[in-house]
């Protein structure tokens, strides 16, 4: 392919992204819904394999709570979400693995890790926004048109290491690393949207970054591919300053399923999560 013809299919993506930006999950895209399933079916059958189920139906029956209110409020394509808890190193910082098509696995030490059911809701919230903005076969699309031979299609959250690894992001052109980070902050704002609409308080998110993720680093290296910390929490509070003011209540639960998912995590065998739909 020339360079003036990767140029100009480029522009007219770029173009008719711009368009289409209010309408989520649309946008150029080579993946048909049903291919884009079959993709995600594939994709977590193999992270599956290679992963620890943690089963408690009542640990389940409240993370798909929280996780079909959330996929609901906030629209997008018509996929069957589905949620499954999983076993990981709790010292590790872990976000939700999320895969095109909507299989979502929650790690083990999220949940052990958030304060309350509003962070855990943000964090569900950002990892559903990548699905329903179908942002793994967008950029697999644009990987075509720049002739890379891969790019990561599955979404959790930045610097954990599932989604565009560091030492990935030297081989990915600057604009591909640009339209990843985008995405990132993209998947913020409507988290703190919809968490809004349903009643959670959007500055928890804030609060679980700034616990969580890393420090900001004095010279960011020019092919970083995610926002620093601080951009995540400066889009938070961008959104909520457009939000009417409220009051959030407090909501029950998170306690119990703590405490039951940190005594399973201390035996669980390896075996295939469940996934809820």
């Amino acid at each position: 392919m020339t360079t003036r013809l990767l140029g100009a299919m480029l522009y007219v993506t770029g173009a008719a992204l711009a368009q289409q930006q209010r309408e989520l999950g649309k946008g150029v895209n080579f993946y048909s819904i049903e291919k884009e399933v079959a993709l995600g079916n594939q994709l977590a059958a193999q992270f599956r394999r290679d992963t620890r189920s943690v089963e408690s139906a009542g640990a389940q029956a409240y993370l798909n709570g929280i996780g079909q209110r959330l996929a609901a409020q906030m629209g997008g394509p018509a996929f069957t979400y589905q949620f499954a808890l999983v076993a990981d190193d709790p010292g590790a910082l872990h976000e939700v693995a999320a895969f095109p098509g909507g299989f979502l696995f929650v790690p083990s030490s999220l949940i052990l890790s958030v304060k309350d059911e509003d962070e855990l809701a943000g964090m569900v919230a950002r990892a559903i926004a990548h699905v329903a903005s179908r942002d793994g076969t967008r950029q697999a699309t644009r990987a075509q048109l720049e002739n890379m031979a891969s790019i990561p299609l599955v979404f959790a959250g930045g610097w954990t290491g599932y989604a565009v690894r560091e030492s990935q992001s030297q081989a990915i052109p600057l604009g591909m690393l640009q339209g990843l980070r985008t995405s990132e902050l993209d998947a913020d704002r409507l988290a703190a949207r919809t968490m809004e609409a349903l009643g959670y308080d959007p500055a928890a998110l804030a609060r679980y970054i700034e616990r969580v993720q890393p420090p900001d680093t004095a010279q960011p290296r020019a092919g970083a591919a995610l926002p620093q910390r601080s951009q995540r929490v400066e889009a938070i509070r961008a959104v909520i300053a457009s939000l009417p003011a409220q009051t959030y209540g407090p909501h029950e639960g998170l306690e119990k399923v703590q405490e039951e998912v940190r005594r399973l995590t201390a035996r669980t065998p390896k075996a295939p999560p469940t996934l809820a739909k």
